[in-house]
C-alpha cells in the first residue's frame, strides 16, 4: 500500500512539474500596438513570368523576421530572414544570399519587386505609416479597411477574423501588375 502511495505521489509531482502555466494573451485594443507576431496560411504569387503557391510561416519583431513559404506537398522553398543586426538572408532551393535589404535581395535573387517594409503594416491592416496612402473602409465597419492604395500597390482586405477581440486580416490581396500576392492566414499569434 505504501508502495503504490509513493508512486501514485512521484507521479502528482512529476506531472505537477512537467506541466506548463496557462499562458495569457496580450489584449490589444489596435492593431498598431501588435509589435510581434506569428501568421500561418496559404499563399499564392505571381509575377510577370511566374506563378507559385503554398503555405506560408511568418514571425516578426519590431527587430527581426522570418519568412518562409513551402510549395505544395513540400517541394520547394524559400526563406526571407532578417537578423536584429540588420543583415538580410534570401535562402531558395540551394542557394543563400545576404545582403542589407531584403526588396533588393528578392528581385536581384528572383525577379520579385515586393514592397517588404510596407507589408508588415498591411499585413496588419494599417497604412505604410511613411507614404501617402488612399484607403477605403469597410462598408460594415468603418475602422477596417477594405483596400489601401499606397505607393503604387493595392491591398485588398477581403474577410477579417477575431484575434483576442481585435479584428486581423484573415484574406489579403497586395497587387501592382503584374505582381500579385494572394494571402489566407489561418492563424494569427500576438504579442
Amino acid at each position: 500500500m505504501k508502495t503504490k502511495l509513493a508512486v501514485i505521489a512521484i507521479s502528482a509531482f512529476l506531472a505537477a512539474c512537467s506541466s506548463q502555466p496557462n499562458k495569457v494573451e496580450k489584449q490589444f485594443t489596435d492593431a498598431s500596438e501588435i509589435s510581434a507576431w506569428d501568421t500561418q496560411g496559404r499563399v499564392g504569387i505571381r509575377t510577370k513570368d511566374d506563378a507559385i503557391s503554398g503555405n506560408f510561416n511568418w514571425h516578426h519583431t519590431n527587430e527581426a523576421f522570418e519568412l518562409n513559404i513551402v510549395g505544395p506537398f513540400g517541394q520547394g522553398s524559400t526563406e526571407l530572414s532578417k537578423t536584429k543586426d540588420g543583415i538580410v538572408t534570401l535562402k531558395n532551393s540551394d542557394q543563400t544570399v545576404t545582403g542589407d535589404n531584403a526588396e533588393r535581395l528578392l528581385f536581384s535573387q528572383l525577379g520579385w519587386r515586393f514592397p517588404v517594409a510596407q507589408v508588415k503594416y498591411w499585413i496588419r491592416g494599417l497604412p505604410y505609416p511613411f507614404s501617402e496612402a488612399r484607403i477605403e473602409n469597410q462598408p460594415d465597419n468603418i475602422t477596417l479597411p477594405k483596400r489601401i492604395e499606397q505607393d503604387g500597390w493595392e491591398v485588398s482586405y477581403n474577410s477579417y477574423m477575431d484575434v483576442n477581440n481585435l479584428e486581423l486580416p484573415r484574406k489579403i490581396q497586395v497587387s501592382k501588375p503584374p505582381y500579385r500576392v494572394n494571402l489566407i492566414i489561418t492563424n494569427w499569434t500576438v504579442q
